[in-house]
C-alpha cells in the first residue's frame, strides 16, 4: 500500500478556479456527478441540461484542473500511451464527426473508446449556429436535435 500523499496545495485553488462545471467544491471535495471526464466517459444516458454549456466540445473527458495544477510542471509525459498517439483526433470538429455516417465513424475512431453517443452528446451541449447549411442528426441518447441559436 502507498503512504498518503503529502498536502503540496497550500492556498492554490487554481483547480477549483478552473473547473468548467464547479466539479470541485472545495480543496479536496470534488463531485464526480458534475465531472465532465465522468461526464463524457462514464455517464449513461443524456447530460444534464445545466452541464451541457460547461461542457463546451469536449467529447472525452477534461483536464482542465490538471492543465492548471502547479505541481504538474514536475510530471514528465508517460511513454507506455505515446506510440499510439492519433494526432488526427486532438482536436476534432463537432460538425465534422456527426456527418460521418456510421461505417467511417465507426473507421475513424477504430481502436478508441469515443463512442458517437460522445460526439452527438457533446454537440447538444454546445449551439449549432443556425448559419450551418448541414443539419445535426438527433442525439441517439436523448433523440432530441441539438439547440439552435442566431449568431
Amino acid at each position: 500500500m502507498d503512504a498518503p500523499e503529502q498536502n503540496h496545495c497550500g492556498k492554490c485553488t487554481r483547480c477549483l478556479t478552473a473547473c468548467p462545471t464547479n466539479a470541485i467544491a472545495a480543496p479536496f471535495e470534488l463531485d464526480a456527478r458534475k465531472c465532465i471526464s465522468y461526464l463524457t466517459i462514464e455517464l449513461k444516458g443524456a447530460i444534464p441540461v445545466e452541464l451541457r454549456p460547461a461542457i463546451g466540445n469536449r467529447i472525452y473527458g477534461c483536464d482542465d484542473c490538471l492543465a492548471v495544477c502547479p505541481w504538474n510542471r514536475f510530471a514528465r509525459e508517460g511513454n507506455l500511451m505515446k506510440p499510439h498517439a492519433r494526432p488526427d483526433l486532438t482536436a476534432p470538429g463537432l460538425i465534422e464527426l456527426l456527418q460521418l455516417d456510421e461505417a467511417r465513424f465507426k473507421s475513424r475512431f477504430a481502436g478508441t473508446p469515443i463512442l458517437r453517443t460522445n460526439a452527438a452528446a457533446c454537440c447538444g451541449t454546445s449551439v449549432w449556429p443556425s448559419a450551418m447549411s448541414a443539419t445535426p442528426p438527433p442525439c441517439p441518447i436523448c433523440r432530441k436535435p441539438p439547440p439552435t441559436r442566431n449568431r
